[in-house]
C-alpha cells in the first residue's frame, strides 16, 4: 500500500501573468539557482510515485500580487486547484485595516495568512497590533503561517506569548525556523520556549534556501530534534516546491524523508497537515 503525503508547502507560478518580483533576475534575493523556476507551475508538476501517494498540498502565497492577493487566490480557483491556501496580510496592520484585508480575501480554498518577517522585518512581530490580528483570525479560525527565524529570542518570545494569549490559533512555523548551523544554539532555545505551546507547529523544509550545502544527515537532525521538543504530532513534513528544485527532485525529496526512518512517519508526511489545514472552517464576512 502507498505512503500517503499531504505537502503543507508548495507554491504555484503563474509566472506571465503574477508580479512575483522575488522571482525575476533583477529582484533579491539572488539565488545563482533562480533561472530554473522563472516558469509556470502547478498540480501537473507534483509527481509521487515508489511506493508514495500524494492526497493533497496547502499552496502558500508566492507573491502573484501582493497589492491584491485576493488576485492570487482568484487565480488557484480558475486553475481548479481545490486544496486550502494561504493568502498574505501584513500582520503588523492596524486591526482596522487588517479585517478588512481579510475581508477582501473571502474564499473557499482560504485556511489562513503568512507574513514573512525575516531579517529587518522581524521587528513587524512586536507591533503592538499584533495581538489584536491574531485573535480576530483566531475567531474565524484561521491559521498564521509564521515565517521568521527562531534564532532571534525576543521574536520567538514575542510569537511564544502571543500564542498562549490566543491558545485556539494554529501557528506553523515555516522552514524549521529558519536554522543553519550557525545559530543552531540559538535556534534550540526558541524551539524549547515554543515547546509549552501545543497551538505552534513547524514545517520542515526549506533546507535548499537554509543551508543549501546540508545533506541528509542534517535535515534528520533537525527533524529529530523538532520531534524531541514539540512531539511529532506538531511537526509536519513539506517540500517548499519549487524551490527544492535547487538541490533536488520532488520525488526525490520525498524518497529522503522516508529514508530517514522517522518515528511516526504518516503523521509527519500526511496526517498532521491534513487535520491542520482542513478548510472546514468560517471564512471572513461568513
Amino acid at each position: 500500500m502507498a505512503t500517503p503525503v499531504f505537502d503543507p508547502h508548495v507554491h504555484f507560478f503563474a509566472y506571465a501573468r503574477g508580479d512575483y518580483y522575488w522571482l525575476k533576475q533583477q529582484g533579491p534575493p539572488f539565488w545563482p539557482q533562480k533561472q530554473c523556476i522563472q516558469r509556470d507551475f502547478s498540480m501537473a508538476d507534483l509527481h509521487l510515485s515508489e511506493g508514495q501517494a500524494l492526497q493533497s498540498v496547502a499552496h502558500i502565497e508566492a507573491g502573484f500580487d501582493n497589492q491584491h492577493p485576493a488576485k492570487e487566490l482568484d487565480w488557484l480557483r480558475s486553475q481548479g486547484f481545490s486544496g486550502p491556501a494561504i493568502s498574505y496580510a501584513a500582520i503588523d496592520q492596524a486591526p482596522e485595516q487588517f479585517a478588512a484585508s481579510l475581508l477582501r480575501l473571502k474564499s473557499p480554498l482560504l485556511r489562513g495568512i503568512r507574513d514573512i518577517t525575516e531579517g529587518p522585518d522581524g521587528e513587524r512581530l512586536l507591533s503592538p497590533n499584533v495581538g489584536k490580528n491574531f485573535t480576530l483570525l483566531c475567531e474565524l479560525g484561521l491559521l498564521f503561517e509564521a515565517q521568521f527565524s527562531l534564532c532571534e529570542p525576543e521574536l520567538a518570545a514575542a510569537v511564544v506569548a502571543h500564542a498562549k494569549a490566543n491558545p485556539e490559533l494554529a501557528i506553523v512555523i515555516n522552514h524549521a525556523g529558519l536554522v543553519t548551523p550557525a545559530t543552531w544554539d540559538a535556534w534550540l532555545a526558541g524551539l524549547s520556549l515554543c515547546a509549552g505551546c501545543d497551538n505552534i507547529y513547524l514545517k520542515c523544509c526549506g533546507w535548499e534556501i537554509t543551508h543549501p550545502d546540508g545533506d541528509i544527515e542534517w535535515q534528520q537532525k533537525v527533524i529529530r530534534t523538532a520531534i524531541s521538543h514539540l512531539g511529532y504530532q506538531r511537526v509536519m513534513l513539506a517540500s517548499n516546491f519549487p524551490l527544492c528544485l535547487f538541490k533536488t527532485s520532488y520525488q526525490q525529496l520525498w524518497l529522503d524523508y522516508q529514508a530517514m526512518d522517522l518515528p511516526h512517519f504518516g503523521a509527519l508526511a500526511c496526517d498532521n497537515a491534513q487535520r491542520l489545514y482542513s478548510t472546514e472552517t468560517q471564512t471572513p464576512g461568513a
